[in-house]
C-alpha cells in the first residue's frame, strides 16, 4: 500500500514543478517521454576543438591511462604477494618441490644413461688400442726378424770374403807389388776405353778395344 502511494507521488512530482521562494524549478520529465516537438529536427552544431587543445587532452588521457595501468599492475603484484603467504603459497611450494624431485630423478636417469654410453665407448676404444698395439708389436717383431736375417747374411758374406791375415801380410804385399793395378783410364770420341796410365793406343788391336755400350 505504501509502495503504491509513493510511486504515485513520484509520478506526480515528475509531471509537476517544485515551487521555490524565487522561481519554479522544473523536475526532468519521465524517461519514457518522447522528444519535444520544438527539438525534433534540431541538429546541434559540432564543437570545434583547436589542435593544441586536442593534443593536450590526448596527452592528459595517455598519462591517466598509463598511471592507472601502473596502479593496477602494482595492486596486482601486491595481491599476489599477499596470496603467496597463504594456501596459494603452500600449493606453489608443493608444486615446486614435486617439480624439483621429478627433475632430479630425470637427471639421475640421464646420468646413468650417459655413464653406460661412456663405459661402452671406453671399452671399444680400449679394444681398438689393444689391437693397434698388438699389430704394432707384430710388425716390430717382423722388422726385427728381417733385420737379423740381413745381418746374418751380411756376416756370412763377410766370412766368405778373403781377408789378409797377420801371418800372410808379407805374401800379400809381395803379390801386390808383383801385380800392380792401375785404375786410370781414358775415353776417346768414339767411345773406346783405354785402361792404364802407360797404355799405348797403337799397340791395342781395334777388335780387342773396349767400347762403352750406349743405352
Amino acid at each position: 500500500m505504501f509502495a503504491r502511494s509513493s510511486s504515485r507521488i513520484f509520478n506526480v512530482i515528475n509531471i509537476s514543478c517544485i515551487q521555490s521562494r524565487s522561481a519554479r524549478a522544473w523536475v526532468r520529465k519521465p524517461l519514457g517521454s518522447p522528444m519535444a516537438k520544438s527539438k525534433m529536427f534540431r541538429i546541434a552544431p559540432k564543437k570545434f576543438i583547436p589542435a593544441d587543445e586536442k593534443a593536450e587532452v590526448k596527452r592528459l588521457y595517455d598519462n591517466y591511462f598509463h598511471q592507472m595501468k601502473s596502479l593496477r599492475h602494482y595492486f596486482f603484484e601486491q595481491s599476489l604477494e599477499q596470496a603467496e603467504s597463504g594456501e596459494v603459497a603452500q600449493m606453489k611450494h608443493r608444486l615446486e618441490e614435486e617439480e624439483h624431485i621429478r627433475l632430479m630423478e630425470e637427471n639421475r636417469l640421464e646420468n646413468e644413461k650417459t655413464a653406460k654410453l661412456r663405459e661402452e665407448k671406453l671399452k671399444i676404444q680400449a679394444e681398438k688400442t689393444r689391437e693397434n698395439i698388438l699389430a704394432s708389436l707384430i710388425n716390430k717383431e717382423e722388422e726385427t726378424r728381417l733385420y737379423e736375417i740381413q745381418i746374418e747374411a751380411f756376416l756370412e758374406k763377410q766370412k766368405t770374403t778373403p781377408f789378409i791375415q797377420a801371418e800372410n801380410i808379407e805374401k800379400a804385399i809381395e803379390e801386390a807389388l808383383a801385380n800392380p793395378v792401375d785404375f786410370n783410364f781414358a775415353i776417346d770420341l768414339d767411345g773406346y776405353v783405354y785402361r792404364g796410365r802407360e797404355t799405348a793406343i797403337e799397340k791395342i788391336p781395334e777388335e780387342e778395344r773396349e767400347r762403352l755400350r750406349s743405352n
